[in-house]
């Protein structure tokens, strides 16, 4: 076999190998690390969607947070809004079924004044959920 003949041969299998690698690669990763994110979903209900609150008061406001997927997951949560609102915790697990009360502190500062629109979000790898909640600052 000439020496043409025999690079040609070597290059042409070398470039099969790769490519089947990559495709092997490709599948496999497909295979072991996709998530079906299809049985999973999470629920997310404020006791009130409108609160008010008076400068230099604190207000508690109550948010219930439910796994309605078939499986377990991990829950981060998220704050949209003023810093003088603080939300705990932010972050937990639950079963399938299972339910986690969210608390959302809300005390305006003496600035505050007017109406204010708060978002919490409620994400996992698969699913998320919002709820905004609206704060009337009252100022005595």
């Amino acid at each position: 076999m000439k020496f043409n003949h025999l690079l040609a041969f070597l290059l042409t299998l070398i470039a099969i190998l790769v490519l089947a690698s990559g495709l092997v690669a490709k599948y496999a990763g497909i295979v072991i690390f996709s998530s079906d994110c299809t049985s999973y979903s999470v629920l997310l209900f404020p006791d009130e969607n409108k609160v008010d609150a008076e400068v230099g008061k604190g207000n508690l406001v109550k948010l219930r947070v439910i796994n309605a997927g078939s499986y377990s997951d991990n829950y981060e949560v998220s704050l949209e809004g003023p810093d003088w609102t603080v939300i705990k915790p932010t972050s937990f697990s639950l079963k399938p079924e299972q339910a986690k009360i969210l608390f959302l502190y809300v005390s305006p500062d003496f600035e505050a004044e007017g109406k204010y629109d708060i978002v919490v979000n409620v994400k996992s790898k698969c699913v998320s959920a919002s709820q905004s909640v609206e704060v009337s600052v009252l100022k005595e």
